[in-house]
């Protein structure tokens, strides 16, 4: 059976739309899901991009071939905007973030730096430049780093969304709509996953995805079963955010 082993079952693919993730464990067991994967697609007139259809491996790589053409392999991808890799991915996500935040603002630059009331200008990061940088903000507000102006004091100023808070109230939300889920859903058994073959690396063990919660609340999956108590949590986690991670 193809597909790599998740607990008891077997995860063959992720789907969104035209975009498509497959998963083997050999390079002959995935040069035969894209063989196949590229006979459907053609029955129904769609044509796979080979331009697009990119190879990641953690072990050797050897040559995959699907119709005649040899499939490049790459040691990141992005996918449905977010990096994909099995090295260093957290970080190279955040420096691609914060690059695209600063690209945006500047795109906005004549409203950024301009006469517009502070409220819109906060309603334009809020909106459109969520994740930023605290000298964004001092841009804003035309404030140098010689002024030495407190971040709190600029803040207050603002009044920009805290993006640590922000990003802290999402996952919190995403991890309540998780719990909730019919136990045979991909999120719910992915999120409760250990995996139990491999090796453990030197040094300290990689955080885990709910790592986080577990620091707040070691319940958190049973308190996520009561709607009103996870929301009214929801606030605090986000406030003790950094504190947490």
């Amino acid at each position: 059976m193809k597909g790599i082993d998740i607990g008891t079952k077997k995860l063959t693919n992720l789907r969104f739309a035209d975009d498509i993730v497959l998963f083997a464990n050999t390079s002959t067991e995935l040069a035969t899901m894209l063989e196949q994967l590229s006979e459907a697609s053609l029955e129904v007139g769609l044509m796979m991009n080979r331009s697009k259809t990119k190879v990641m491996t953690n072990a050797a790589e050897h040559d995959i071939v699907v119709n005649g053409q040899r499939m490049e392999y790459v040691d990141e991808y992005i996918y449905l905007g977010q990096i994909v890799s099995f090295e260093n991915r957290q970080d190279k996500e955040i420096g691609r973030r914060i690059e695209n935040a600063w690209k945006s603002f500047w795109s906005m630059k004549a409203y950024m730096k301009g006469d517009l009331p502070i409220s819109l200008k906060r309603r334009l990061v809020d909106t459109c430049i969520l994740p930023v940088l605290t000298a964004m903000e001092r841009s804003v507000l035309g404030i140098k780093r010689m002024d030495k102006v407190r971040n709190t004091t600029i803040r207050s100023r603002t009044g920009i969304a805290d993006v640590g808070e922000k990003a802290a109230r999402l996952k919190w939300e995403w991890a309540g709509h998780i719990c909730r889920m019919h136990p045979d859903r991909w999120a719910q058994i992915v999120t409760r996953w250990i995996p139990a073959d491999g090796y453990r690396r030197r040094g300290r063990p990689r955080k885990r995805w709910c790592d986080d919660l577990v620091s707040f609340a070691k319940d958190w999956e049973s308190l996520a079963m009561h709607r009103d108590r996870w929301k009214s949590l929801g606030e605090t986690f986000a406030q003790q955010w950094d504190d947490i991670g």
